[in-house]
């Protein structure tokens, strides 16, 4: 554990201590991949807490806010802190996530208080708390050296979803997890072995760091440094005994 994983702990302990006398729910984010491991095994450890919620936005985020509310207080979309601003600039341009990341930074945004960047062609939607976002709006006119305009997202445009799924049947000798990580990255067993063991995996959201972890269909696996990809399929065995899997690869 580091430290800031111990700051996030006491916040977290004070949140649940102090949900159930509230009338609205407590938030703690933006919290990255990291972050929300460090929180889903404080709460599945018994903490005592039933009624919470992570959301970043829209369906499927990736940074994320968690909300701590009293026992039976509906925790809905739009109670969360965030707001989407929309930038959009000539469809001639390539611009990147570090491009947008560091436009923001560039400005004294703090990381903490942006979400997700989805980037498309000529704009992009990028989810930030909301008490920045008329600092954005106001302060922001370039991305690099690329004019851009801005303004709050209102839904109109199609929110840019940035992965693409390639599909990949793999073979391995057991469903042990540094064997399944081997097998979809370039990587050999024992490196796939020393990036679990170093805390770069996570399984389902919840950093795993046990090589022998059982991988199952359904399972959701991210390396940090090489990519996430969703197993499934198991698909029997080949003749030599070799489990079949399909995985599906974000790209």
């Amino acid at each position: 554990m580091t430290g800031e994983d111990n700051i996030l702990l006491a916040r977290l302990q004070d949140a649940v201590l102090n949900a159930g006398k509230r009338q609205f729910p407590i938030f703690l984010g933006f919290l990255n991949e990291h972050e929300i491991s460090v929180a889903l095994k404080y709460i599945n450890s018994g903490a005592g807490l039933d009624n919470y919620r992570f959301f970043g936005g829209y369906d499927g985020s990736e940074r994320c806010f968690l909300a701590i509310a009293g026992k039976g207080f509906d925790i809905e979309d739009y109670y969360f802190p965030i707001s989407a601003i929309c930038i959009k600039y000539k469809k001639d341009f390539k611009l990147s996530h570090r491009d947008f990341l560091g436009s923001l930074m560039g400005l004294g945004v703090k990381r903490e208080t942006v979400g997700d960047i989805l980037i498309s062609d000529g704009y992009a939607v990028v989810f930030v708390k909301s008490d920045v976002e008329k600092y954005i709006l106001s302060q922001l006119t370039k991305i690099g050296s690329v004019g851009v305009d801005v303004s709050l997202w209102d839904g109109g445009a199609s929110l840019p979803i940035n992965k693409k799924v390639l599909e990949v049947n793999i073979t391995v000798a057991s469903a042990r997890l540094d064997s399944v990580v081997s097998a979809v990255y370039p990587l050999s067993r024992e490196k796939s072995a020393a990036a679990i063991r170093q805390g770069l995996v996570f399984v389902n959201g919840i950093n795993t760091d046990s090589v022998s972890h059982t991988v199952k269909p359904g399972d959701k696996i991210s390396v940090r440094g090489n990519g996430k990809f969703l197993v499934s399929d198991f698909s029997g065995t080949t003749k030599k005994g070799r489990l079949k899997l399909t995985v599906e690869k974000y790209i």
